[in-house]
């Protein structure tokens, strides 16, 4: 059995749509302009939110919040706090808004994917720094929200780094350890589509051994980078690495017809996955969102 999930944008909601400001945009107004234009768009992205969460619910859906909703708040450049707002309570009864949306869907499983930038393995401090920082900002919002179940509503990211696997392991591990406790218990890690990078084999042979972490199992990262593991067979692995209890989240696309690159992805689902006899959740990564699955 299959639940499936939209990531992000629900197209049914058009012409509403997620909001952004760069930092180039913010810094350019003065500090009063740029900080209500701010509180403005991150307001209109929770109403947006709340009326995502509705129609999935609605749907029997799932939903992966946009890792967008606040831009700004977590770059130290910006310097901006939420209280710095003028908008600030107003977000407040927004973010209550979703909270109480949620808790009248409460089988709408949430999760978040946060960008690429966040790598807790990198020698970098100040990547690190602002990975913490993303990571934990968010997973915040997830308990402001109602998402209490935590690791029922996870943070995916990747790895994001290559080189001496023990090392980007040992590395991982020690910074996981600055994450607050949510978030640390929301973090669950996804295998990659790239031969450089981490494989259901090589998340289950270095991080295993380190505690383990639940594995986000990626059908065509797989197909992609099996790194000599059979579908069924990684499949099983990160399966298992969610334990007797919880019901893995795990992601589905497949390739564009028509490209060189494989790991672009396609409009619309032809098919569904196999799964195994197993029952997951399943987040459909097509460019059509919600209608890529509609005619399955």
């Amino acid at each position: 059995m299959i639940k499936r999930g939209v990531c992000c944008i629900v197209l049914a909601l058009e012409p509403l749509k997620f909001r952004t400001i760069t930092y180039k945009s913010f810094s350019s107004l003065p500090r009063e302009l740029g900080l209500a234009k701010l509180g403005e768009i991150i307001e209109h992205n929770l109403d947006v939110t709340a009326l995502a969460i509705a129609y999935c619910g609605e749907h029997n859906l799932n939903y992966r919040l946009s890792s967008s909703l606040f831009p700004l708040i977590t770059y130290d450049k910006a310097e901006v706090k939420m209280r710095d707002l003028p908008n600030f309570f107003q977000i407040l009864a927004k973010v209550q808004h979703i909270k109480d949306t949620r808790e009248k869907f409460p089988d709408a499983r949430l999760s978040i994917h946060p960008d690429q930038f966040n790598v807790l393995a990198s020698e970098n401090q100040d990547a690190v720094i602002r990975t913490i920082r993303e990571l934990d900002f968010y997973s915040d919002f997830m308990n402001d929200i109602g998402c209490y179940d935590i690791i029922m509503n996870p943070i995916n990211i990747h790895m994001n780094a290559n080189g001496d696997w023990d090392k980007i392991a040992d590395k991982f591990v020690e910074n996981y350890s600055r994450l607050k406790l949510h978030t640390r218990m929301r973090l669950v890690l996804e295998n990659d589509d790239k031969a450089s990078g981490w494989s259901v084999k090589k998340l289950d042979q270095y991080m295993k051994p380190r505690g383990g972490f639940p594995i986000t199992f990626d059908y065509l990262h797989h197909k992609c980078h099996p790194d000599g593991l059979s579908e069924e067979e990684a499949f099983n692995i990160a399966y298992e690495s969610w334990g007797p209890i919880i019901r893995p989240l795990f992601h589905y696309s497949e390739s564009a017809p028509g490209q060189n690159n494989p790991r672009k992805h396609a409009d619309y689902a032809t098919r569904l996955p196999d799964t195994y006899g197993k029952s997951i959740d399943l987040d459909f990564e097509f460019k059509l969102k919600e209608k890529s699955f509609e005619n399955l």
